[in-house]
């Protein structure tokens, strides 16, 4: 494979066939009731629901008013947070990718790539592709395939 040049047409069809397509399982979006929740039954989060609880029954009506809307702050971030994520990862499946084969770029669907080929980000800022990049090592860590420190 030249650099310039990129896979020829048969190799490319070569790997796909050894490798099968490359396509993720598309997920069901996760309602609002079901992040809202996850956000509330945050440990931290209950405990303050518990503080606004205590502070309401001994009268202390002006802490509760205070904690009350961190609360409310807290989960609406949070939730905003889960939902940007939830698309920025739907955004990273795309249906298209943009490749070389035999010097010429050409769109073809991101399904052909083929398993565990790695693509070159053609035409995307530099930006987008240091995102893409600390994206895939914070997955790795949360899956646990990061090396040991």
């Amino acid at each position: 494979m030249g650099e310039s040049t990129g896979l020829t047409q048969a190799e490319a069809a070569r790997r796909l066939a050894d490798t099968g397509p490359d396509e993720v399982a598309a997920r069901k979006p996760v309602r609002l009731h079901k992040l809202v929740l996850a956000q509330l039954t945050d440990p931290l989060i209950m405990v303050l629901l518990g503080a606004v609880v205590l502070t309401l029954a001994i009268g202390d009506h002006p802490d509760a008013i205070v904690i009350g809307p961190v609360v409310l702050v807290n989960t609406t971030v949070g939730v905003a947070q889960e939902i940007r994520a939830d698309n920025a990862v739907a955004a990273l499946t795309a249906p298209h990718a943009r490749v070389r084969r035999d010097g010429a770029v050409r769109d073809v669907p991101a399904a052909s790539l083929g398993a565990g080929l790695a693509a070159r980000a053609l035409d995307l800022p530099w930006q987008r592709v240091l995102f893409l990049a600390l994206l895939a090592a914070q997955l790795g860590v949360v899956l646990g395939l990061a090396p040991d420190s």
